[in-house]
């Protein structure tokens, strides 16, 4: 699995996953994912953990599911004040609150961010 975070739960290092080769390019709107038994035996996961992180995938307008056809994954969705947007703007408020804390200064947070945004970690 790519997007290795040990802290997070299987399903969701799968989301992130999904989502980072979404940003990469290497998953464009209209392509299909694997079938949940293929993603699984891909990723060395229980189908079970495969098919919550493609309902939360699903959830967030990610991807669709067409039954008897497959999962595909949906164009990207135009920045806005959706709730995902308000929810992430809110994780990262509470963590830069965090880093200020322990005084990491305004530079090194904003090239952090700027390698992680590049997609370089």
């Amino acid at each position: 699995m790519q997007a290795n975070d040990s802290s997070l739960p299987y399903y969701e290092q799968l989301v992130l996953q999904v989502k980072q080769q979404i940003v990469q390019g290497i998953l464009q709107p209209g392509d299909r994912l694997p079938s949940v038994r293929d993603m699984a035996r891909q990723e060395q996961l229980n189908p079970n953990t495969v098919s919550k992180a493609y309902k939360q995938l699903e959830t967030q307008h990610v991807i669709t599911t067409v039954h008897g056809k497959g999962t595909y994954v949906r164009e990207t969705a135009e920045y806005g004040d959706s709730a995902q947007v308000v929810a992430s703007k809110k994780q990262l408020l509470t963590l830069l609150t965090e880093i200020r804390y322990l005084g990491v200064p305004l530079e090194e947070v904003v090239g952090w961010i700027k390698a992680a945004y590049r997609g370089a970690e």
